[in-house]
């Protein structure tokens, strides 16, 4: 750990932060409990640049890897299942398809609200929906199924999050991204992978590096909704940078003042001063639910920040202030 105050540049262990007992080879003897306390008006450094290196990181979040089946909750959909239009199915079953399509009954692939359902039901669904018309050419039943499902599903999907571009089933079981100018569809696969898209953003966003989080869910994230994912890494860094900071004010290192400085800088990316900010991280590492951020980034703040960043850099031969 470099901590860098004007003329004085201190180079010093982190890892003794972490330990009850403080030892002589670090500089401030006194701990500060609480969080934000203005006890530690007298910080070893009233302002102060810090530059944050691997082994901070190793030491607070350690080596261990999240593996192993960990869903939550299922990925959830743009919709609620209480808000899904269905029919009944009564009125699905009153649906007469040619004869030829009989065979679609024993033939599922699609996923429609939640449900695994047959090709044959899919398009009865649509037709009954409105949505398709009878149809009338009886030499390719299966096409059918395909249009039906993008009436059905693909063309019902919007985007979960704000400013994202990838869309959502209303069910949560498919997501459709843009590659090369195609819509590609995604099929969630939560209890395949062992966990849930929202399981996974949260470990990033609460600041755990990709280090630490086993490479399959990473992989999976970044497949079926790279903007969720990169809006993830882009948030947890600054969560992380800012969890290391905050140590440090509240082991009296760094002062009152310069912790209302950081928590704003982290507050910028979601049009928030410091103290709301503090509230909102506060709630979302107590409940571990850090998805309320997502809705509250603010895409032109997130970029300031940015900017500044790489000027600190710059200024500060790579520290983060």
């Amino acid at each position: 750990m470099i901590i860098h105050a004007n003329t004085i540049n201190y180079t010093g262990s982190y890892a003794v932060l972490r330990k009850a007992d403080r030892q002589s080879d670090f500089p401030y003897s006194v701990k500060v409990n609480g969080y934000g306390s203005s006890a530690n008006r007298n910080s070893l450094f009233s302002f102060a640049s810090v530059s944050i290196t691997e082994h901070m990181v190793t030491d607070k979040y350690g080596t261990d890897i999240i593996n192993g089946p960990r869903t939550h909750a299922r990925t959830a959909g743009y919709k609620a299942e209480s808000e899904f239009n269905d029919l009944s199915q009564e009125t699905i079953d009153s649906v007469k398809l040619p004869d030829s399509f009989e065979i679609l009954k024993d033939q599922g692939g699609y996923y429609y609200h939640g449900r695994h359902v047959s090709d044959y039901e899919l398009i009865q669904t649509a037709v009954a929906s409105g949505k398709m018309e009878m149809p009338q050419d009886t030499r390719n039943p299966g096409a059918y199924a395909h249009k039906a499902f993008e009436v059905l599903v693909q063309q019902e999907a919007k985007p979960k999050y704000p400013g994202s571009s990838t869309l959502y089933s209303e069910d949560g079981k498919y997501t459709f991204t843009e590659v090369n100018g195609q819509l590609r569809m995604n099929l969630i696969q939560d209890a395949q992978v062992g966990a849930s898209l929202e399981d996974i953003s949260n470990w990033i966003m609460s600041g755990t590096p990709n280090r630490n989080i086993e490479t399959r869910y990473l992989d999976y994230l970044r497949r079926v909704d790279p903007d969720l994912y990169n809006k993830a890494q882009q948030i947890g860094a600054e969560v992380r940078n800012n969890g290391l900071l905050e140590d440090l004010h509240v082991q009296g290192i760094l002062s009152d003042r310069q912790s209302h400085y950081d928590m704003g800088l982290l507050g910028m990316m979601f049009g928030k001063d410091s103290d709301c900010m503090r509230d909102i991280l506060y709630q979302c590492k107590e409940s571990g639910d850090y998805q309320k951020l997502l809705y509250l980034f603010d895409p032109e703040g997130a970029r300031s920040l940015q900017e500044l960043r790489q000027k600190q850099l710059k200024e500060t031969d790579g520290s983060i202030i």
